[in-house]
């Protein structure tokens, strides 16, 4: 979600509230619909209450799973870098082909799984390029002690890497479950209809404005966050993007190049395999 489209979602409620409870005012009696003010507070004070204890918790554990998700993608990005690393321990030519892999893996997550991930999938692509990363994993064969231990800490690195993209896929889908979302919903309604009831022809329009407005900005704008902490790789201001992964695609990249081994020539730069 966009900062504009946010901002204009509260800005419209706003506006939405407070219309209705300058249209509720010019039919409420002076001093409002309440012949019991202290009996009405405690009831606001219970709903507003029971409201901004369960979105704060929401708000906080939307959060904790929005954070996870882009330390997993930080993690993932680490792992790759070194697993391009540790390949130059191999064998010439299966150290070109292994190097080359990982540089499409990389494209294939940035250029492609980023989108797919906004639907809480995962990129086949990237599928693909995992299953060939590991045939060609699979078939070396190893030479001398260096390489041997390249290989057990290829492992361990693999490791890294996988639970990085799995933790990054993982917190793709929505983290709030529909019930809560009807209870955050319910209780927001709940709150601008009850303002509705303090309603005054013997306040000041202005003054009857600004507390539903107050109140209405609040709630909505509370919501609008979990909205946004709920789908942290939808594009749009403060999402999750593919920084960490790309830094590490410029780096592997670069040192290939200036290697002069050409191993990126596998893929275009989308991550899609050349024929």
């Amino acid at each position: 979600m966009s900062s504009l489209l946010a901002i204009a979602i509260v800005i419209v409620a706003v506006a939405a509230a407070v219309a209705l409870m300058l249209l509720v005012r010019r039919s409420a009696p002076v001093g409002g619909f309440f012949t019991d003010s202290d009996r009405a507070a405690g009831v606001f004070g219970v709903v507003g209450t029971g409201f901004a204890v369960l979105l704060a918790f929401v708000i906080f554990l939307s959060f904790q799973s929005y954070d996870r998700a882009r330390e997993a993608a930080a993690t993932e990005a680490v792992a790759v870098s070194q697993l391009y690393r540790t390949a130059a321990l191999f064998s010439p030519r299966p150290r070109r082909r292994v190097r080359g892999e990982l540089i499409c893996y990389a494209r294939a997550v940035v250029e492609d799984e980023w989108r797919t991930m906004r639907d809480g999938h995962e990129s086949a692509r990237v599928d693909a390029w995992l299953a060939r990363l590991e045939g060609t994993i699979d078939g070396l064969r190893l030479r001398g002690e260096k390489q041997n231990i390249a290989y057990e800490h290829w492992f361990d690195q693999a490791a890294e890497r996988r639970e990085g993209r799995r933790g990054r896929l993982a917190e793709a889908t929505p983290f709030v479950p529909s019930l809560v979302w009807f209870a955050l919903v319910l209780g927001g309604f709940l709150i601008v209809a009850y303002m509705c009831f303090h309603a005054d022809a013997g306040e000041a329009p202005v003054v009857q404005a600004m507390m539903m407005g107050s109140i209405a900005a609040m709630v909505v704008a509370g919501i609008v966050v979990v909205r946004f902490l709920d789908r942290p790789y939808h594009s749009g201001h403060g999402s999750i993007e593919p920084i960490a992964m790309t830094t590490t695609l410029e780096h592997v990249e670069a040192a290939s190049a200036a290697a002069r081994v050409q191993a990126a020539d596998l893929c275009d730069e989308l991550g899609r395999p050349r024929s």
